[in-house]
């Protein structure tokens, strides 16, 4: 896996208190003169260059925005909030903007931008079952630490495999399965017990998709050992190993391309995805795919890239972690990134990674309220939700034919469809069709 390419584009330091400032992140260089890219998916007048001045519609939504939040239940206190043009990022409007929140799977926006910079859209994940060449008896199973490998995958390299046994003449084989690609798993800090049960597998270099258990590695074996059985060869699980230098490759399997696993992450908010890919660049980069260094490599990307991270704190890749804190100007900064770069826009928005209101992912059931219907398609954005969490962070195309960048995330509220609504009644004023 390759390097995608060194960030191009470099923000002056910004001061988390004043966020009046400017989020100034200059567009990609493409070509002089370029304008930053427009979301395809929002179709619409392209935004015009520079900062307008306060004019009827901008005047009529920020009065909007405050109002929601003094009149709202679920607002308040509990949101911290930033709205920004998406072309000069000239603060439209915040709200409690210096308090960090829990982002929730908001945080997969970080994630993204991480695994998208570093890594070779080209990418794929590969798991390999080859036969030892010092004991022919002896098949191993190196995990590739791909999170979409399915059992029918499984079977296939099972097939792959009973063929290749049984031109060489064996039909008994023992299995070692092997994971070693990632250091041994443990929970990040700030996740719940009951996670690992249902929200989220532990990091293995080798498991099944979706699996929710203790052991992957050994799932993977369980589904092997029964598909080659189907075919006539004999194999038993002697445990789990490394794979030796000197070892024949039988089967292969590969994921799709990594821009497609970003995509199915982003559009779906899968936690699995988030965690795998983060520790993929952290390797990439060179750095031990331990939470520590995928964090710490995440860290540098965005020091680089000029993103404020006063107040920032990551725990894990899918905003799972309890602990993890989030600035509104952090979120801000890394989807002006997303957009302004022609690859990253091209996946994260011409490519509809990021969900489209009423339309796809998990915006598909939202902005389903008569109030909020006149905003489907004009908004494209990450949900977030933890049991007292939820967040929405994404870009709005105003009815005024400008694009804009929003944040909203709200903390320490347990009615959540309550608040997701509120938040559609801001990222619809945003839009500028409330009646």
């Amino acid at each position: 896996m390759n390097r995608r390419h060194v960030p191009r584009v470099i923000a002056p330091a910004i001061t988390i208190p004043a966020i009046t400032a400017l989020l100034l992140i200059p567009a990609a260089p493409t070509s002089a003169g370029s304008a930053p890219v427009v979301m395809p998916a929002l179709v619409g007048t392209p935004a015009p260059v520079g900062t307008p001045p306060l004019d009827a519609f901008v005047t009529t939504m920020v009065s909007r925005l405050r109002a929601s939040t003094v009149s709202s239940r679920y607002l308040g206190p509990a949101l911290s909030a930033l709205v920004i043009n998406a072309d000069d990022g000239s603060v439209v409007w915040q709200h409690n903007g210096t308090r960090a929140r829990m982002p929730a799977s908001a945080q997969k926006l970080l994630t993204t931008y991480t695994v998208l910079t570093f890594l070779d859209p080209t990418t794929t994940l590969v798991t390999t079952i080859c036969r030892s060449k010092r004991s022919p008896s002896t098949v191993y199973v190196r995990g590739g630490g791909d999170p979409s490998l399915t059992q029918a995958r499984v079977k296939t390299l099972a097939a792959q495999t009973a063929t290749a046994l049984k031109r060489a003449g064996r039909t008994r084989v023992s299995l070692h399965l092997d994971g070693s690609l990632f250091p041994a798993p443990t929970a990040a800090p700030g996740w719940t017990r009951g996670y690992l049960r249902s929200d989220v597998q532990p990091v293995r270099g080798l498991t099944l998709a979706g699996y929710r258990g203790t052991d992957g590695r050994l799932a993977v074996g369980k589904v092997l050992v029964a598909a080659l059985k189907a075919r006539g060869v004999t194999a038993t699980v002697a445990g789990t190993a490394r794979t030796p230098r000197q070892c024949a490759v039988l089967a292969t399997t590969r994921s799709a391309l990594m821009t497609r696993l970003v995509t199915d992450m982003l559009a779906h908010s899968d936690n699995d995805y988030a965690e795998f890919l983060l520790r993929h660049a952290a390797l990439a980069a060179g750095r031990t795919p331990s939470w520590r260094g995928a964090i710490d490599h995440q860290a540098g990307l965005l020091a680089d890239a000029g993103v404020p991270v006063a107040g920032l704190k990551v725990f894990d890749g899918s905003g799972l972690s309890r602990a993890n804190r989030m600035p509104v100007a952090t979120l801000a900064s890394v989807l002006r990134l997303l957009r302004q770069d022609p690859f990253l826009s091209g996946t994260v928005f011409a490519g509809r990674a990021l969900p489209l209101a009423g339309r796809t992912g998990t915006l598909t059931d939202r902005f389903s309220a008569p109030a909020h219907a006149c905003a489907r398609g004009l908004v494209q954005a990450k949900t977030g939700t933890l049991a007292d969490a939820v967040a929405l962070a994404g870009v709005a195309r105003g009815s005024d034919g400008r694009d804009r960048v929003f944040v909203f995330l709200d903390n320490g509220q347990r009615r959540i469809s309550s608040v997701r609504s509120a938040l559609d009644t801001l990222a619809t004023t945003v839009v500028g069709c409330v009646p």
